[in-house]
């Protein structure tokens, strides 16, 4: 009587992990993306700034700007997003919306002489850079008609040299692991700013447990300052209602479940991005050893990859 009783608990709860009717949507976070980031203008011009708005999904959305200038003495901006200079100098101009923010740098001058804009870039558009590897950054100084200025003194930064360091030639080094913010001055003038992701991403290949099926490889990484979970495109697993993604530090499921952090349901196969800074703004590349393909009603893990 007792096994029949434990066989009717077993199957009442895995029957709460058969089919699932909906699809996930991969979470991205919510960004404004600006026509330009760096406005160079004389006195009395004005620029249009074109700004859209991407929801938590990634799609373009409606919404109202508010729109600030540090500097309005030097340029103003209006609600509409207009930029007028006003005076020699240097501004920033900071464009909100549902609590995201994005910055335009505003360098007003007076004639073809003087720095307007300074760009900087990475071979090959590289981001990413392992512990003690180098890149070797360029920076071109431009005037108001985005000719090359020669012979211009250029200065480099790093906004954390505990991740990166970068010398007065440009070569960037990383240091540990994180984003870090690079960028130039010419007179005064900062140029655009790349933003590397260092230290290695860690990486796992699924393992089936159970006699439930999971394969294809797991893959987190910091990108554009959030932490980012991918699966891969071969990412195959058993599907049952209720079938998560979660991260964790055993592969016990009960465990998973009480102390580990619950990503998205899923009910396909295929690549998958998450947004993990999304969920967890605290959680950091190495507070998490698994992640795990969890049945959450029956605590029951049909497979793990470990990260490393």
């Amino acid at each position: 009587m007792r096994s029949r009783i434990l066989y009717l608990l077993v199957f009442s709860l895995l029957g709460g992990c058969i089919g699932v009717d909906y699809e996930d949507d991969p979470i991205v976070g919510e960004r404004i993306e600006l026509d330009l980031v760096q406005v160079p203008l004389r006195v009395g011009d004005t620029h249009q700034v074109t700004a859209i708005f991407y929801d938590q999904y990634g799609l373009q959305k409606p919404t109202t700007f508010v729109w600030t200038s540090s500097q309005p003495q030097i340029a103003t901006v209006n609600e509409g997003g207009l930029i007028t200079a006003q005076s020699v100098g240097q501004a920033s101009v900071v464009v909100t919306a549902s609590g995201v923010e994005a910055t335009i740098s505003v360098n007003v001058i007076l004639d073809e002489n003087q720095v307007a804009s300074v760009v900087i870039s990475s071979p090959a558009n590289q981001t990413s850079l392992r512990i003690a590897e180098m890149v070797s950054l360029s920076a071109v100084v431009n005037n108001i008609d985005n000719e090359p200025l020669p012979g211009r003194t250029i200065e480099w930064f790093s906004e954390n040299s505990a991740l990166a360091t970068v010398n007065q030639n440009g070569v960037v080094t990383g240091t540990g692991i994180g984003m870090v913010d690079i960028h130039a001055k010419s007179e005064g003038v900062k140029s655009n700013i790349i933003t590397f992701s260092v230290g290695q991403g860690l990486t796992g290949n699924f393992i089936a447990a159970g006699g439930y099926k999971a394969v294809g490889m797991a893959t987190l990484s910091v990108m554009d300052n959030k932490l980012i979970l991918q699966l891969s495109n071969n990412f195959e697993t058993s599907f049952a209602l209720g079938t998560f993604i979660y991260l964790a530090n055993s592969t016990n499921g009960a465990q998973v479940r009480a102390s580990g952090l619950e990503i998205a349901q899923i009910s396909t196969n295929g690549a998958k991005t998450f947004d993990i800074s999304a969920i967890s703004p605290t959680t950091g590349l190495l507070d998490y050893k698994y992640v795990i393909i969890l049945c959450k009603p029956a605590s029951l893990t049909f497979g793990y990859a470990e990260l490393k």
